[in-house]
């Protein structure tokens, strides 16, 4: 039987961090002091360092400490392995009782009308320690603010254009064609359900979000693949004017049962489902692939998931849980 040795390398973390100090203060006694260390026990961890590679670092000199072109790669090289050190430290400090900081989230208006308060009260509750920002917005901002890091994980309907943007399919729920309750454009039957067959809603006057809007690109895709023209009359960028329009029976639009879910409770709205085929919409988790995700905002991650999987049995919200593992989307 073959035993293979293995041997810890030969460059120490502090050792290499002791020699970017070195090179940005200058000289043994700044560095030494910036540290916290002696003199003598910087010297000698230096030179322990140059032993192990064979390679001179520094060169020493009344005037100071001036690094060779082997110091000066290492000391930029080093820079990585130290950033790499302190994150797992961070992380790993997060594991203990310290589950704390703060968490960005980018919620579309749909999701966020029935995700945000139970989020906000369950975090409240069980994460005290963590600092929640949850921001409304549209799918194609909330892949902005990932890929500039103003969130630190955000929901989306479309795939992103960015490679850097890793996302998991969470559900999949079924959109409807939604109106005022006088405003219905087919009569419900015995039991109060109506449904349209998708050849009959280009006949709808709709209101809808403009095309940037990636559930209006998801709904032009939908006629196009069944070959309908949408007759919209208004669009509207904003859920709540949109759902007020439509129940002043001014038009109809297309919404999920999750979004009008006040409306329908109140008997200010109606639903008519869409049918042959059915319109289905996927939502999606996304996430930077190259920013790390902290301990913080993976326990709120699940927790989000959590609700919306309670969410949907809770209000029947004709949805499908689907969650998964994470994959790429093509641009």
């Amino acid at each position: 039987m073959i035993h293979t040795k293995f041997q810890a390398p030969a460059i120490d973390i502090k050792h290499v961090y002791y020699l970017m100090m070195l090179d940005q203060l200058g000289s043994i006694s700044k560095a030494a002091n910036a540290l916290g260390v002696a003199q003598p026990s910087l010297s000698e961890n230096i030179t322990r360092l140059e032993k192990k590679l064979n390679t001179r670092l520094a060169i020493r000199s009344p005037r100071g400490v001036t690094l060779t072109e082997a110091g000066r790669y290492l000391a930029l090289e080093g820079k990585s392995l130290v950033d790499v050190a302190d994150k797992i430290t961070n992380s790993l400090r997060q594991l203990g009782h310290d589950m704390s900081g703060t968490v960005s989230i980018g919620l579309p208006p749909s999701l966020s009308h029935i995700a945000s308060v139970p989020l906000a009260e369950t975090s409240r509750l069980e994460l005290p320690s963590i600092k929640l920002e949850l921001t409304e917005g549209l799918s194609g901002h909330i892949q902005e603010w990932l890929a500039d890091e103003t969130i630190d994980f955000g929901f989306v309907y479309a795939n992103p254009q960015n490679q850097d943007i890793q996302i998991t399919p969470v559900m999949e729920e079924e959109m409807f064609l939604v109106s005022a309750p006088d405003d219905m454009p087919v009569a419900p039957d015995a039991e109060g359900n109506a449904t349209i067959r998708v050849e009959e809603l280009g006949k709808v006057p709709l209101v809808l979000p403009s095309r940037p809007h990636s559930a209006r690109r998801a709904m032009d895709s939908f006629a196009q693949a069944n070959g309908i023209d949408l007759d919209v009359v208004v669009e509207l960028n904003s859920l709540s004017q949109i759902i007020e329009l439509v129940s002043r029976a001014s038009a109809c639009t297309i919404l999920p049962r999750a979004a009008v879910a006040n409306g329908l409770a109140s008997n200010k709205l109606a639903l008519t489902r869409i049918v042959a085929p059915t319109f289905l919409r996927t939502t999606y988790l996304a996430r930077k692939q190259t920013r790390t995700a902290s301990l913080a905002s993976m326990k709120v991650e699940q927790t989000v998931l959590n609700i919306v999987r309670e969410m949907i049995g809770k209000y029947d919200l004709d949805a499908t849980y689907i969650g998964g593992a994470p994959s790429h989307c093509d641009a």
